[in-house]
C-alpha cells in the first residue's frame, strides 16, 4: 500500500481508504470483518459517518486506534448542533477524538451558515481546541465551486470532494485552489457509483494530484479487488490503460449526473429529486451492478431488509411519475438523456419487487431499529 501526505494535517495516509457509506447496510459482523480486514491490507483511512458505520468500526479502534485515520461529517449548520454531533461521534466510536471532521456542505447557502459567526466552523474548532477533532474541514459532491470558496476562507485543512474518469471539474475549480493552501484532497465517488471498473478507475485516480480515494465497499471481494488495482509496480499507466480510459469515459460521459440538483430540480412539475433517482441511489446501484440473485443473497442488515420493498416501491412509484415533459433535459448542462435513463429503470423494478415481496422481510424484520430513526 502507498501512502501519501495528506496536506498541511501532515498525516500519513493510505491511498486507497474505504467510504464506509455501504457498511450502513451491511450486518454487523460482516461490516466490523470488512474493516479488519482493510487495516490487515494496509488501508488507515476510514471515511464515515454514516448510519452504524462508526459503531462497526469502534472493535477496530479499540484494538489499533493509533493506525487509523478516521473521519466523520455532519450537516449541521449552527456551531452547538456541530459539537453536540462531535459528542456523539466519540461515543458511538469509543474514542477520545476524530482526526478529520467534515461539514457538508453541497450549497453556498450553506457554506455561509458554516462560515458566520456561531457557524459550524465555529464548532469544530472549538472542539479541535479541546482535542476531540484534529483537523476540520469540507465535503460536497455538486458545484465545486462552493468548496473551493470555503478554502479560501482559510479555514480548511481537508476536502472531500468527487474526481473520476468521467467527473473531472475538480481539476480545474478545485485542487488548484486547494494545493495553494495545501489543503488535503480526499476523493470520492472514484468509481462513480459503481459504473467504471476498479481496474480502471482507481490506477487513473492515482496518477491525478490527490492523496487519498474513498470507494464505498460492501463486501470483501470488492475491498480485494480495489486493492489489486493499485498493486502496481509503477503507477504510470500505459499506452493501452490510457485508451481504455478513454473509451470509458466515452461511453459514461452522456449519461453521467453531476448532482448539480439546484440545476434540473426545480423545474420538475412532479418534484422529483433527479439525481437520487438516476444516479446515486444506494440501494439500486448495488442492485444494477450485482444482479438479483446476488442482491438478494447479500448479508444485509436487518433494519435494510424491512425497508427494501418499501424503497423499491417508492422508487417505482417515482418513476412513474416522470411526465417526460423534458423540462429537466432543456436545463441539464450536460445534455443527458434523462427521459431515456427514467424509461430504462423502470423495467429494472418488478422482478426485484416481487422477490421482496415473496421475502417478505418487511414482516420478518419489522422491529428492526433504524440507525437513521
Amino acid at each position: 500500500m502507498r501512502y501519501r501526505r495528506l496536506g498541511r494535517t501532515e498525516l500519513q495516509v493510505s491511498l486507497l481508504g474505504v467510504g464506509c457509506g455501504y457498511l450502513a447496510v451491511l450486518d454487523r459482523a460482516e461490516g466490523e470483518r470488512l474493516l479488519a480486514r482493510a487495516l490487515e491490507l494496509g488501508i488507515n483511512y476510514f471515511d464515515g459517518r454514516y448510519g452504524d458505520s462508526s459503531t462497526k468500526l469502534r472493535p477496530l479502534l479499540a484494538r489499533q486506534r493509533e493506525r487509523c485515520v478516521v473521519v466523520s461529517k455532519t450537516h449541521e449548520t449552527t456551531a452547538a448542533a456541530a459539537l453536540r454531533r462531535v459528542d456523539e461521534d466519540l461515543t458511538e466510536l469509543a474514542s477520545d477524538y476524530i482526526d478529520i471532521y467534515l461539514l457538508r456542505t453541497y450549497t453556498r447557502d450553506m457554506l455561509r451558515q458554516h462560515l458566520a459567526p456561531g457557524g459550524a466552523m465555529e464548532g469544530l474548532e472549538r472542539a479541535r481546541a479541546r482535542g476531540k477533532v484534529r483537523h476540520v474541514g469540507l465535503s460536497g459532491h455538486g458545484d465545486l465551486t462552493v468548496l473551493a470558496e470555503g478554502i479560501a476562507s482559510r479555514r480548511v485543512d481537508v476536502v472531500l470532494f468527487p474526481l473520476n474518469v468521467v467527473r473531472r471539474e475538480a481539476l480545474e475549480v478545485l485542487i488548484p485552489i486547494a494545493q495553494a493552501h495545501d489543503v488535503g484532497l480526499a476523493v470520492m465517488k472514484p468509481v462513480s457509483v459503481g459504473a467504471i471498473p476498479a481496474a480502471v478507475a482507481l490506477p487513473w485516480l492515482a496518477n491525478q494530484p490527490i492523496h487519498t480515494m474513498v470507494p464505498g465497499v460492501s463486501c470483501l471481494e470488492q475491498l480485494e479487488a480495489n486493492v489489486t488495482a493499485l498493486e502496481r509496480t509503477t503507477l504510470s499507466l500505459s499506452a493501452a490503460e490510457e485508451a481504455e480510459v478513454a473509451r470509458w469515459r466515452r461511453r459514461l460521459d452522456g449519461e453521467t449526473c453531476r448532482i448539480c440538483d439546484e440545476i434540473c430540480g426545480p423545474v420538475c412539475p412532479a418534484g422529483i429529486y433527479i439525481s437520487g433517482l438516476v444516479h446515486h441511489d444506494v440501494w439500486f446501484n448495488l442492485y444494477r451492478h450485482r444482479g438479483l440473485a446476488a442482491f438478494l443473497a447479500s448479508p444485509w442488515a436487518p433494519w435494510a431488509k424491512q425497508g427494501l420493498l418499501a424503497h423499491f416501491e417508492r422508487r417505482l412509484a417515482t418513476l412513474e411519475a416522470c411526465t417526460h415533459c423534458g423540462a429537466c433535459e432543456q436545463r441539464c448542462p450536460y445534455g443527458l438523456p434523462i427521459r431515456t435513463m427514467i424509461d430504462g429503470m423502470l423495467a429494472d423494478h418488478p422482478a426485484l419487487i416481487a422477490a421482496l415481496r415473496e421475502r417478505a422481510w418487511h414482516d420478518t424484520y419489522r422491529d428492526a431499529p433504524s440507525p437513521y430513526a
